[in-house]
Parts: C-alpha cells; structure tokens; sequence
C-alpha cells in the first residue's frame, strides 16, 4: 500500500480517465455485488491512479460533435454522435469511453460504439492507415427545458510535435472540441439537427502543393451553413496557447490559406514545411437569416514532402435541376504522374437523401487513370430548397510514400418546376387567371407543396426565366394572392377583381413550398421557377382621371384641378348604351377615402357620345388644401332614364409631409392614384426670387434636404411624373402636391457610443488578487462614428449589479473627449453596463451595446497537510480563493467512508473526524462542489472538484 501512497503523491490532485485494462476491472467489480460498495469503487481509483503519468496521454488527432433531434419536435431528446480521430500506436491511451457534458450542467461518459468488439464487449475503434484511428462515441440525452446548450468533450492531451499548436510539446496542451445546440419552437420553427460532416477531419498534403479539404457539411433540416476560420481550443472559451495558422509556418514561398464562408473550401497555398499542422473551423447553421447552432471542428493535416503531384477532377462546379428531373453529370479523374492509379470517390447531401437518394458509378479500386464516373441523381420534388446540395468528389492516387487528392465540390440546386399553361381572360371588371392541373409537385410527400402565388404588373416584362433563379423577386410584379389552390373545371384559377378599365395587365404564376412546424406554421419557404407570362387589357367604357392636382395652397381658399378623359369606342357600346351621357364629379377628404359627396357645379350632360368633349377640365375651390388632401371620382350616366353605368377609378391628391430635425427637413409624400408616378421633382421655393427651384428628382416617396440653417424656414411642393401605360392617353401626367415648409431644428441625439470593459480577469493571473477590485469601461465618441452629429457634450454610465433587475447610474461625464472610466463594485466585478451619449440640447443616444463582465472564481485546494501542533501547516485549507460563495465538501477514507464534510470555503480541517478523533496517516479522498459568484448569480462550478489529501504526522 506504500507504494499506491507514492503513486498518489505524485499525480497530486489530478483525475484521469481508465483505461481499457482498468474498464475491465471496473466491470468486473460492478457485476460482483459485494465489489459494488463504495469500498471498492474508491479502492478502484486508487489502483488506477496508481499506474504512470506517461499512460493517460490520448493523443487526439481530430474530432467534432454532431446533434440529432429524435422523437417529436416537441420532445427535448437529443443523439449525440462525439467523433475523434487519435494515434493508433498510443495503445496505453486508448479511450474506450469519453466524458460529455450536456450543457445542462450534468455529464455523462458515452462508451465508443465503432470497430470490432474488445474485452467485456466495447468496441475497439476503426484502424486507419497512417496511425490514425476513428471513434465513434454515442449517447442519447433528455433536456429539461427548450434553450440553447454548449454540448463539449474536452480530453487531456493532443498528439506531440503538431507544429502549430505550443511546438514542439504540443502532447500537454488539453483537445476541446464543442457544438451549441438551440431547441426551437416546435409550433413555428419545427425540429432541429446539426449538419453532419461527411468528409473526415484527417487529410493529406505535400510541401509545394495546394492543398484542398472541404468538410462536406449537410444539413438534414436543409438550414443555410456559413464557415468560419478559428483558432483551435483547449478548454472552453480558451484558445490554445503558441497557436499559429498554416500558412504562418515557414518562409521563402507563397503561403496563404482561405476558407470559403459558403462553400467549406479550404484552400492552402502552398505548405512550406513538412509535418502534422492542426486547424479549426466553426460551422454556423441558419434558419430564416437567424443563427441556430455552431459545429467546431478541429482537424488535422499532415504534410510530406514528397515529389508527387495530386490528380486532377474535371467536372462542372454548379448546376441547377428542376426537381423530376435526373441529374446525369460526368466526371473525369485525371493524375499528371505517370504510372500511378487513381481511386474517384464522391461524398455529400444527395447520397444521404431519404427519398431517392443520389448514386456515384466509379471503380471501386484504384484504376489507371483518366478514371470515369458518372454522378446520378433523379430528382423529386421533396429536394426543392432554397439551399445548395453540396456534392465532394475526390480523387486520390496510389503513390506509396504520399499519396495525394484532388477535392471539387459541385454545387446543385433543386428548383420547382414552373407551373404550366397559364391562361388570363378579361371580363367587364375582372380578369380571371388560370393555369394547368395537376401541377408536378402537388403530391410532395409532408404538406410540403403549399399552393400557388399570383403575381401581377402593369405591361409586360417577357425575361427568360433562369433556372437557377426561382421566384420573381426584383422582376416587377406584385404578389395579388397566396396559397391559391382552387380548381374550377379541372383548372387551377383565380379571379383578379382589384383591375381598373383600359389596363394591360400581365400574370405570372409561382409555386410555394415550405417545411411545416407541428402546429403547421410554415419555416424555410421556398419558391418554384415562374411560369410563362400572359398579359390581357381591359375594356375602357368608363372615364379615366388624369389630374388631380393642387392650383393652389391655402387653408380655406385653396384650389384644385381635376381633369378626365371620356371612354373609348368602341369598349363602350353606344348602342347598348344610348346617349345622352352625363358625368358627375365626386370629391372625398383624405387619401384614398370613400366618403364622396358631389363638387358644386361637377356635372356635365351631352347629348350624343361624339359631341362630349375627350378631356374634361374642373377647378375645385374653395378648399383647406393645406392640411387635408382630397380623392376624386367620375361617374357616368347614360340613356334618358340617367342609368348609372360606372365609375372610374377613385384617384387623391399628392399630400407632402415635413419631419424638420437637425440642420435638415425630411420630406415624405403619399398618393392614391390609378396610374403610375414613376418620377418625382422636388421643388424648393427661392426666398429670393419667388420662384420654385428644382433641388431634386428621385423615384422614391421621400427626400432628405440636408445642410440647411436650424431656425429658417424653408418651403416644398412636390411635381410627379406618370403615366397609364394605355393607347391615346397623354405619355406624362404632371400632377402637383400642396405646398408644406419646415423650420430645421436639433432634435437629433448622438450615435450609441461603442462600448468595451475590461479587468484583471481578462489576463492570465497567478498572483495575489488586488484589494480594490475595478472593470475599466472605455469607449467610441460617436462623433467619431457618425460623424454628422452635430454635438456630444457628456456621458451617463449605468451598471446592473447581479441579480437585480434595474440598472442603475453610476457616473456622469461632462467632457465629450473624456471617454474612459474606472468603476468599483460593491461587491467582485461582475455585472453588466451600458452607456448613454447626450448632447448640448439634451438629446440623449439610444443605449450602447450592453457589456455583461464576469467574475473569475479561482478554488484550488492542496494535496497534503500536517496536522501535528506545530503551527505550520496544521489545518487543511484552500490556497487563496476569490468569489466563491460556498462550497459542499466531503471527504473519505481510502475505504468510501466519510470523515469530514464542510460547507465553509475556508474549510480549515484539523484532521480529526466528525467525531473529533484525530486520523491516521495516509490518503482520503475527496469531493467539493464548489459555488461562485457570477454575473448571473450564485451558480455551481462547471465541474466538480476531486482528488487526494495525503495526512502527514511527523
């Protein structure tokens, strides 16, 4: 038992994982009913932990966590899959098994589940060539609650002499690999899995060559994935120490690295110097434009120097498919050195398809090259998404000493096809639309086809649809219905009310599909390609309004002009509709209102069709033309019985908006009219002269006139510019706003200041803590970020303490360059800030960004004490500790039982027993869950405290 004593002495406080011999003995004892007390299993330990340091390295290679949602959406039930990459030959430190920590705060040791079957039935892992061995560790957890967790796995060792990473003892630094998972709204968002990655984290390179990886990503929910560059960790939220990038080793070539953020490429040009080299990367998954989840993957590349150069893949690098069709593609492998054979391979989303999934048709073996394959895929219609698939060929050769690859990534596109055989046909005031059924994608397998959008513009735009590019999106048209699924006579149609005589109106016809939460609600939506368009023009047998504008601006005398054009022959039927013709002029207040009473002297009568005059001409007055603006109509009567016939369509004044702020007006202005204004002058008046300047032309219902003085006055009219797109109607219809002014003033508050905080635990600290704890806050001048900003005259600092609720103010700066402030909790340093920038005028910023600090709790405990009165040493106590609340100790003899417990942090244990005997020499074991002081609160310690006390009595 000395021996086990010395042993235990020297590891000091640290734990280490079994090995597969004392996996063994562990299940040995576990299946044995007496071997299954606590004796035993703290006598186990000790046996453990008595085998050397030098046996615990797990040489990690590579590695990354995947999450799989099982069961409903609504369940909190994940699979998780841990894949690690380790040195074959470090038998001693094989791992059976690996420690998970959920995020939830609880773990689990997950046993590895790949490879033939080893020694009390866990698997051994799958041998690789070069070294290397894959594990696969499985585990499958309940979540209590719907959040977003850190799902991580951190061991103690990486393989040595990796060249970027803490060179050349890369064997002490710890492999920290997580993946932040987020459970979504079962209702809105459906369910949630990470992608997978299908091309391993272990590759191959040669000095002088680009090297090429691409880790393959697929998302099962098919969500958007971007990538990202990162530097690799040894625990969380802690790079590894010495770390540098590929490219940063060696000199005297070109050497660059890239990772594309949307395809995965990684492109190294060129390796100078042969070796093991690590990189990570950090996969973002999105859904609707908002992040879900992150994957980090930390692999490995080993570079040869060698003479060999990599084959060479021809193929396409995009292609788009309309679902129901089948993708044949060829691809070529090709390798410049001759007398070498090449084996072609192909990984990706399409292979992994639950619904006829892709095939790749290559030999099996490596043959002389050019080595052909044929990469086939029949498409259907549960493929449409609005993501890429990502398909990664490789080719590899046979060289013996460093055989290489060449990775292309093909990039597909699965679109919906458009719907077919759309017809419009006019009515007197309608156009019904309708189009081909069955469409092709109806039948998509989970409610994933969602009907059909109706789109519509005034005139044609006849583009030639791309395939590549679904929907209408900047083409035009207006969506003028959604999910329209209604058959009449076996076609789909809808009926288009919302027209105005004499128009030409084009239609387009767009299939919807979408992914379904459990309550039905639809999330990635996607649209088909648009069908052909068809174009149909109105009949014009009612009048049309061509003005309505403002003569002149005045609160009780205003005045405005009304002008309208008579119908066209022959789409009114004089026959039908005999004379005489009579219009009546209708006026409502406000913009697009409906509250019409007749213009005193609006009405008009001719006793025959062609004695009406073509253009009408109305002067409105007396009206408040400067607050309110008016909406027209026309009707007609025909016949001696003055029958109702129609009424054109209802069109408003331009009524022009003024926002006066800092050194500027801001100008907005809203119509309701039949045509289209597709230009508008912006008209200022010259105090000068009278007269109106022209200051601006803009296709937009707004306008910003900037650099004006704060206090004078400055007047606007607005003058658009359209047209009805309709035969023998005038080409450009002017149309007046009324005159609005506006008297620039300071209302306008500085930028939010741009906010940073700083402490003592942001450094790596090994000293004595200071007495006087302080969060440094430093921060942007707005004026420096909006440099338009008139003024900044001060700042108000707000902190929120942990566990409260409300900030408070906590200091005020009177000098705009003064932007750094020290402050002093009551109590540690963490709690979060934000800051307000104010101006001369008391105009007051939105808040800064809101910085939360934390504190950095240090526990650590010593591993031998001697409890012999001699004052020096005498009592087990932690070595100095900050922000820590409370502890739950226990401690145990070597046999499980407890001789000790504590809930004080200052522990200060005399060695005696919870009876007051004084204990013998020799080892207890102990555990302590340790509570700190963050800034969410009092929260328990990631991980518990474990180890050894050895009890001396000289």
């Amino acid at each position: 038992m000395s021996v086990v004593k010395e042993k235990i002495c020297q590891i000091s406080d640290k734990t280490y994982p079994l090995t597969p011999t004392t996996r063994v003995l562990g299940r040995y004892i576990g299946s044995n009913p007496y071997f299954r007390s606590m004796v035993a299993k703290r006598l186990l330990l000790i046996l453990v932990l008595a085998l050397p340091i030098s046996l615990w390295a797990t040489h990690n290679r590579a590695g990354e966590i995947t999450v799989e949602q099982i069961g409903n959406c609504s369940e909190l039930t994940l699979r998780v899959t841990v894949t690690t990459y380790t040195k074959n030959s470090s038998f001693a430190a094989d791992r059976d098994s690996v420690e998970v920590f959920w995020g939830d705060g609880t773990t689990q040791w997950l046993y590895r589940t790949n490879g033939p079957t080893g020694p009390g039935g866990i698997p051994f892992g799958e041998v690789l060539a070069n070294d290397i061995k894959k594990n696969l560790y499985v585990g499958i957890h309940v979540y209590p609650a719907r959040a977003t967790y850190r799902i991580s796995m951190n061991d103690p060792n990486r393989i040595d002499n990796i060249l970027n990473v803490n060179y050349p003892n890369s064997v002490a630094i710890p492999f920290y690999i997580e993946t932040i998972y987020t459970f979504l709204n079962p209702q809105f968002q459906g369910c949630n899995s990470t992608p997978v990655l299908l091309q391993p984290p272990i590759d191959f390179g040669c000095v002088g060559r680009t090297f090429v990886h691409n880790p393959n990503a697929s998302d099962p929910d098919k969500d958007s994935l971007s990538y990202h560059l990162i530097v690799p960790l040894q625990k969380q939220g802690t790079e590894v120490p010495k770390y540098q990038y590929p490219n940063q080793i060696g000199s005297g070539g070109p050497n660059t690295i890239t990772l594309n953020p949307v395809t995965g490429e990684l492109r190294w040009e060129t390796p100078l110097v042969s070796g093991e080299y690590n990189i990570a990367m950090i996969i973002v998954e999105y859904r609707n434009g908002v992040a879900l989840d992150t994957i980090i993957r930390d692999m490995q590349v080993l570079v040869n120097d060698c003479n060999n150069n990599p084959p060479v893949i021809e193929t396409k690098e995009e292609i788009c498919v309309i679902a129901g069709d089948t993708l044949e593609l060829d691809v070529l492998a090709k390798d410049p050195d001759a007398g070498q054979k090449v084996l072609l391979t192909a990984l990706g989303g399409p292979f992994i398809e639950p619904i006829s999934p892709a095939l790749f048709f290559a030999p099996s073996t490596a043959a002389t090259p050019p080595v052909s394959g044929v990469f086939f895929w029949p498409t259907v219609c549960e493929h449409i998404s609005k993501q890429t698939y990502s398909v990664v060929f490789k080719a590899v050769d046979n060289d013996s000493t460093s055989p290489l690859a060449d990775l292309h990534t093909l990039l597909i596109k699965v679109v919906g096809p458009p719907p077919r055989d759309v017809k419009a046909n006019p009515g007197r005031d309608t156009v019904t639309v309708t189009w081909e059924s069955p469409y092709r994608c109806e039948d998509a397998a989970n409610d994933f086809f969602r009907g059909f959008s109706v789109w519509r513009r005034i005139g044609s735009n006849p583009f030639a649809i791309d395939t590549c590019t679904p929907g209408l999106a900047g083409k035009g048209y207006t969506r003028v219905a959604f999910k329209q699924k209604i058959l009449v006579n076996g076609r789909y149609t809808y009926i288009d009310t919302d027209v105005e005589a004499g128009r030409t109106y084009c239609y387009r016809i767009v299939a919807d599909f979408a992914q379904l939460s459990s309550a039905g609600n639809p999330f990635n939506q996607v649209e088909s390609l648009p069908s052909q368009e068809v174009c149909v023009q109105l009949s014009r047998n009612l009048p049309l309004l061509t003005t309505v504008s403002v003569e002149s601006t005045d609160l009780s005398s205003g005045e405005m002009e009304i002008v309208w054009t008579k119908p066209r022959l022959p789409d009114l039927d004089t026959l039908l509709y005999p004379g005489p013709y009579r219009y009546r002029l209708l006026r409502s207040p406000g913009l697009g209102t409906a509250n019409w009473t007749p213009v005193p002297g609006g009405d008009y009568t001719s006793p025959t069709f062609v004695a009406a005059n073509d253009t009408f001409v109305r002067f409105d007055t007396p009206l408040d033309t400067r607050s309110t603006p008016f909406t027209y109509q026309i009707e007609l009567y025909t016949g001696v019985s003055n029958e109702l016939l129609g009424a054109s369509a209802a069109a408003s004044s331009i009524y022009l908006n003024i926002a006066s702020t800092d050194q500027r007006n801001m100008l907005s202005w809203m119509e309701e009219v039949p045509w289209i204004n597709y230009l508008y002058q912006v008209e200022r008046r010259n105090i000068t002269t009278g007269l109106w300047d022209s200051i601006a032309v803009t296709a937009d219902s707004n306008y910003e006139d900037a650099g004006l003085i704060n206090g004078d006055e400055y007047c606007y009219r607005i003058r658009a510019f359209g047209e009805y797109g309709i035969d023998n109607l005038p080409d450009t219809l002017i149309n007046l706003s009324q005159e609005n002014c506006g008297i620039p003033l300071d209302t306008v508050p500085p930028c939010p200041p741009g906010l940073m905080v700083s402490n003592i635990c942001d450094t790596v600290f090994d000293g004595p803590f200071p007495d006087v704890l302080e969060n440094s806050l430093s921060w942007m001048n707005p004026l420096s970020i909006c440099p338009g900003v008139s003024d900044v005259a001060g700042y108000q600092i707000y902190f929120r303490a942990p566990g409260e609720d409300q900030s408070e103010l906590v200091g005020e700066i009177f000098i705009a360059e003064d932007t750094f402030e020290i402050h002093r909790p009551a109590t540690g340093l963490a709690g979060c800030y934000f800051i307000l920038a104010l101006d001369s005028l008391g105009n007051v910023s939105q808040p800064s960004n809101t910085v939360c600090v934390d504190n950095c709790p240090d526990y650590r405990l010593p591993n031998t004490f001697t409890p012999n009165g001699d004052n020096q040493n005498d009592l087990f106590k932690p070595y100095p500790y900050r922000f820590i609340e409370q502890i739950d100790l226990k401690i145990f003899n070597r046999w499980g039982g407890q001789v000790f417990e504590t809930t004080d942090p200052d522990i200060l244990w005399d060695g005696k027993d919870q009876a007051g005997k004084e204990l013998s020499d020799g080892t207890y074991f102990y555990v302590c869950k340790v509570f700190e002081r963050r800034v969410q609160g009092i929260v328990p310690a990631a991980a518990l405290l474990e180890g050894y006390i050895q009890l001396i009595r000289p």
